[in-house]
C-alpha cells in the first residue's frame, strides 16, 4: 500500500527558524482489476472460476506465496458500486423490485486456491457460508448461496480479494449473476443432415443476443431468442447423420445440456415438477430433389442434396451397372431395399457440384426391375416415387453399407401429366 509523504517547509519568524513537518494526505488505493475467465455465471452458484490480477511495478506479486486470500462477493446496487476497503460481515441478500440493496457472501476457504501470485480460482457459493450461526444451528444467511431474488433477471455483484491476515484489499472485480437456462422441449427434434430446418427450443433463462447451441457438436445458426427468454428460434447447419445427439445452450447463466434439461445436475427421477428426462435430437440421412415432378416418358436433369453426397464414389461416365458396388442415385417406391426394392430407374451421369450437392439425369422412357435391377424397355409408371441416394448399389450390401438416404417430403419425386 502507498505510504503518507513528508513535506518539511521551513518558517522563518525574525531571528528563530522553526522546522514544520506537514503531512500530506496519500493518495486513495486503486486496488488493482481482476480479469476473470468467465464473468458471468449462474444464479445459484455451484460454477468454479479463475481471476487473474494485473500486476504492476510497484506489485509484480499481488498473492503472497504461502497464503490464500479471503474472496467475497457484494452487492452492486444502492448504495454500492465497488469493494470495500475491509470484509464486509456476511449479509443476507436483498432487493428492491429489480435492483439489489444489500449482500454481502464470504466464499468458504475450503474453494478458495492461489494458483500464483496473479492467479487464483474459487467456487461461487451454492450454500451458506459459515454454514452455522453463533448458536450452532444451520445459518439462515444466504442459504441457497449467491442467487437472484424474484423479479430480477440478472444482477451485478463485486468479487473482492483480499488479504487473509491484514484485511487490506488486494484487488476487486466485476461478476454478472443470470438466470440457469433449462431446456423444456426441442420442436421439432430432428432435421434432415443437409440442415437448414428451423427448430424451436423451450425452456428459461435464454439471453437476446449472447445464448449460443450446438447439437452433436455443431453449432446452430441464426439464433433469436423470444422476448420472454423462455425460447429460442434456430437453423440447423449440415452434419453427419446421427441420433440421440445432445442439445447443449450457452448463456450468461451457464451451460444446459438436453441429457440434463432441467439442469440440476441430478439424475432423472419421478418428479413430474422437473423436466429431467433426457431429450435427444437427431440428423437424418435426408435429402432434397428438385424438380419434384416431370410428366412419363420425359428426361429430367435432377439436382440432389444431401449432407456429404458429393463425397460418394459415383461412376460419373453411366456405364457401371445399377447393381455396382459403387455409389447409385435410384427412383424407388417405398424405402430402398439392396435385395428386393432397389428402384425403377437410376439417375445417370452424377455431376459433382460440392460435398453436398450433385446433378444426375433421370431419363423416364425406360425402366429398371425393381427386384434385380435389370433393364426394361417399359417407361417408368406414373406415379410418386422417393429419390434415393446409396453409398454401394450391390445386391449383397447390408442395410449399413447402402446407408440409403431416407423417405422424406423433400425427396418425394412424382410421375405424371401435370
Amino acid at each position: 500500500m502507498p505510504t503518507p509523504r513528508l513535506a518539511r517547509t521551513a518558517i522563518v519568524a525574525g531571528a528563530a527558524t522553526a522546522l514544520t513537518l506537514t503531512v500530506l494526505a496519500a493518495p486513495a488505493y486503486a486496488a488493482p482489476a481482476i480479469t476473470l475467465n468467465t464473468p458471468s455465471g449462474p444464479s445459484g452458484g455451484g460454477n468454479a472460476i479463475t481471476g487473474t490480477i494485473a500486476a504492476t511495478t510497484a506489485y509484480p506479486s499481488p498473492l503472497a506465496a504461502g497464503t490464500t486470500p479471503v474472496v467475497q462477493l457484494q452487492y452492486i446496487g444502492t448504495g454500492a458500486s465497488t469493494c470495500a476497503t475491509a470484509p464486509k460481515p456476511v449479509t443476507q441478500i436483498a432487493a428492491n423490485g429489480t435492483t439489489t440493496t444489500a449482500g454481502a457472501l464470504t466464499v468458504n476457504p475450503n474453494d478458495v486456491y492461489r494458483l500464483s501470485g496473479t492467479r487464483f480460482a474459487f467456487t461461487v457459493p451454492s450454500a451458506a457460508y459459515p454454514d452455522v450461526d453463533g448458536n450452532n444451528q444451520p445459518s439462515t444467511v444466504n442459504p441457497d448461496g449467491l442467487v437472484l431474488l424474484p423479479n430480477q433477471s440478472s444482477s451485478k455483484w463485486s468479487v473482492c480479494l483480499y488479504d487473509a491476515v491484514s484485511n487490506v484489499l488486494i484487488a476487486n472485480g466485476t461478476y454478472t449473476l443470470a438466470p440457469r437456462p433449462k431446456i423444456t422441449s426441442i420442436v421439432p427434434a430432428a432435421s434432415p443432415a443437409l440442415g437448414g430446418k428451423t427448430i424451436t427450443v423451450n425452456g428459461a433463462g435464454f439471453v437476446s443476443g449472447t445464448t449460443s447451441a450446438t447439437v452433436g457438436g455443431s453449432a446452430l445458426k441464426e439464433i433469436k431468442v423470444s422476448p420472454t427468454g423462455t425460447s429460442f428460434t434456430a437453423v440447423t447447419p449440415t452434419r453427419t447423420a446421427g441420433d440421440t445427439l445432445t442439445l447443449s445452450v450457452t448463456t450468461p447463466g451457464g451451460t444446459v445440456l438436453s441429457t440434463d434439461p432441467d439442469n440440476n445436475g441430478q439424475p432423472e427421477d419421478n418428479d413430474s415438477s422437473t423436466a429431467d428426462a433426457p431429450l435427444y435430437f437427431a440428423f437424418t440421412n435426408g435429402a432434397v430433389v428438385t424438380p419434384r415432378t416431370a410428366p412419363g416418358g420425359a428426361s429430367v436433369s435432377l439436382g440432389f442434396q444431401a449432407a456429404g453426397v458429393g463425397a460418394l464414389n459415383f461412376d460419373q461416365s453411366g456405364a457401371a451397372a445399377p447393381t455396382d458396388a459403387t455409389a447409385h442415385i435410384f427412383l424407388v417406391r417405398d424405402a430402398y431395399l439392396p435385395d428386393s426394392n432397389r428402384g425403377v430407374q437410376e439417375c445417370l451421369h452424377v455431376v459433382v457440384i460440392d460435398n453436398d450437392e450433385v446433378v444426375c439425369t433421370l431419363d423416364l422412357t425406360s425402366s429398371l426391375d425393381p427386384v434385380t435391377s435389370a433393364f426394361s424397355g417399359n417407361p417408368v409408371p406414373d406415379g410418386t416415387y422417393t429419390v434415393t441416394a446409396v453409398a454401394d448399389g450391390s445386391t449383397t450390401a447390408t442395410p449399413q453399407d447402402a446407408n440409403a438416404t431416407i423417405i422424406s417430403s423433400d425427396a418425394t419425386f412424382t410421375v405424371g401429366p401435370y
